[in-house]
């Protein structure tokens, strides 16, 4: 299979599920640990399915250190995630998370030994710049000028700091698994670190929350799949900055259904995405 389908899969349940939390969000449904936690509980019995069909191999000898840093690791990031969006606007939090991708490289090359070639490297920082210009609005600099005053800016630089280093040890810990197992294994870790923060929110959940919370399990196993199917084929990089270009989902959406504006700018910025993305699969 070619990496580039299981990860253009991957960038489309990325921005779908972008737009799905902001949905919540807009509708007071449910708060942001509840959500964490029901990311990877929901997700869980979809993520049985192929793990028992597998029949549940042991793991490669330090597997579990490995499982168990990437998903303190996540739990870390999107904690740092949300505590970003709350305290600074979406428009200074968002153009530093699309910037992953760029984070990402030197840790792969470190961990992994992973160097992407000088033509994807370009098609790369074309991808991540387009990410950067679709969610920085009119004035680009102004993520960079606020980092030394607002919170949100250094919790978001700290989430892709250590999002960079959970993508490599996902890879690492499936090099020790499978495409199979994996995904449920660390999903079960991530569910049981966010626990007890689910349980001190869980009195506010409302039943009519459920149903909602449900479906953000079923994205999400959706997304660990394709992004660990993608990731067993192809560099660390290279999987991240066809991911972060599911931002292009979420811009659609949020202009489509909920009448957001400036549609040039967005337009012409998700066209530089497109061609950097066209550009590394060329010359991945």
């Amino acid at each position: 299979m070619n990496w580039f389908l299981p990860a253009g899969l991957c960038a489309i349940i990325f921005g779908i599920l972008g737009l799905y939390v902001r949905y919540l969000h807009i509708n007071n449904i449910s708060e942001p640990s509840v959500i964490l936690f029901s990311y990877f509980a929901f997700s869980l019995p979809i993520l049985l399915i192929p793990a028992l069909k597998e029949g549940f191999p042991a793991p490669a000898a330090g597997f579990w250190p490995i499982a168990a840093a990437a998903a303190s690791g996540n739990l870390i990031g999107f904690y740092s995630s949300i505590k970003a969006l709350k305290h600074s606007e979406a428009s200074l939090v968002m153009p530093i998370l699309a910037m992953s991708p760029l984070f990402v490289i030197p840790v792969s090359a470190v961990l992994l030994k992973e160097f992407p070639s000088p033509a994807a490297g370009a098609a790369m920082l074309l991808t991540a710049f387009g990410c950067y210009m679709l969610t920085a609005g009119k004035n680009l600099a102004e993520p960079f000028k606020k980092l030394s005053g607002e919170k949100g800016v250094k919790w978001a630089f700290l989430t892709v700091g250590v999002w960079a280093f959970v993508a490599n040890f996902d890879k690492l810990a499936l090099e020790k698994s499978s495409i199979e197992s994996y995904p449920f294994y660390v999903s079960a870790l991530v569910a049981l670190l966010a626990l007890p923060f689910f349980l001190k929110n869980s009195s506010k959940i409302k039943r009519s929350d459920i149903k909602y919370l449900a479906g953000c399990g079923i994205l999400n196993a959706g997304l660990f799949m394709t992004h660990m199917a993608a990731l067993a084929l192809t560099k660390v990089s290279y999987l991240i900055a066809v991911k972060r270009s599911g931002v292009l989902i979420a811009v659609a959406g949020g202009i489509l259904l909920f009448g957001e504006k400036e549609r040039f700018r967005r337009l012409g910025a998700s066209a530089v995405i497109i061609a950097g993305n066209v550009m590394l699969y060329i010359f991945s």
